[in-house]
């Protein structure tokens, strides 16, 4: 990877944030964007330089000054994708700009009925979000090739990390495993996305799509049961999916069910998961959760 450089994240939330921190500790520069004042003063604290963008209106030119290189992690709305839709020309134009990555969602599949499924698996989305992003993904492609620019998508599951993991529901009690037999998902620590982006980096003219995901899809209460047998707690209770009057929203999650072959990143970017499976990140999360706070470690198991 290029010793230093000038990020800008469209939408410095909780993985692009991860990635800044990195990027910040090697001397790069980044800057940042939030849709509140308020997300912008914590992205100040973070040494991210931050700029309001709430897909109204494009950023300032003089905030693209030096970028070369972006992550697009905001998701597209009702009008489209306000990233590419405001900063087409700008980042078409720019000769320093190296790469651009976008996060995107294997939600794009549908439902593949617990096959194991590569990139060229055909989407076919269940959900108007992930419609979206189908879309969102076409036009970054699009972009990329009549802007002759290295455009990346990354296609992730469900993302855990510090601060996003199942040991406060299960502490607070209000964890409970729904059962759907053969039901599995893969799933994606946040630093296995930070791997990934400090990779396409590296290569920014491999893929264009890559799965980025753990090797190991796995049913739901398999991590819940986990997750509680690290804090010493029983397993959450088990309820049928049929009993569990789970929201529209939540109810899709369990509609779809596959298993991500993530040969094309390992061979074409090189990514290894360091986490490969949820035990493994699950004790790196706890362990971090735990370093954070003011009481003492608990022992992992």
């Amino acid at each position: 990877m290029r010793k230093t450089g000038h990020l800008m994240a469209l939408g410095c939330g909780y993985s692009a944030s991860r990635l800044a921190g990195v990027l910040l500790d090697g001397g790069w520069q980044v800057s940042g964007t939030s849709r509140t004042t308020e997300g912008c003063r914590a992205l100040a604290t973070k040494s991210i330089t931050p700029h309001l963008f709430d897909g109204s209106e494009p950023l300032p030119p003089s905030a693209w000054e030096g970028v070369t290189h972006c992550l697009v992690s905001i998701p597209p709305d009702e009008n489209g994708d306000q990233s590419l839709l405001h900063h087409r020309d700008r980042l078409a134009s720019s000769q320093e700009l190296e790469w651009i990555g976008v996060l995107s969602t294997t939600g794009v599949y549908g439902d593949a009925a617990g096959q194991w499924i590569d990139e060229t698996f055909p989407p076919s989305p269940l959900t108007e979000a992930n419609r979206r992003r189908l879309a969102m993904e076409e036009g970054w492609l699009d972009f990329a090739k009549v802007a002759h620019k290295a455009v990346q998508i990354f296609r992730l599951p469900g993302v855990y990390g510090p601060g996003r993991s199942p040991f406060s529901r299960i502490r607070s009690g209000q964890a409970r495993s729904i059962i759907k037999p053969g039901q599995v998902f893969n799933r994606i620590h946040v630093d296995d996305i930070v791997a990934a982006c400090l990779k396409g980096i590296e290569r920014p003219f491999a893929g264009p799509v890559f799965h980025i995901a753990d090797g190991n899809p796995a049913a739901s209460d398999d991590v819940l049961d986990y997750a509680a047998s690290l804090l010493g707690q029983p397993s959450p209770p088990r309820v049928p999916i049929a009993e569990a009057g789970l929201p529209p929203m939540a109810m899709h999650f369990y509609e779809e069910c596959k298993r991500l072959d993530i040969s094309r990143a390992r061979t074409e970017l090189g990514f290894v998961p360091r986490y490969a499976d949820y035990r493994e990140g699950l004790i790196s999360v706890l362990a971090e959760e735990q370093s954070r706070s003011s009481k003492p470690l608990k022992p992992l198991g």
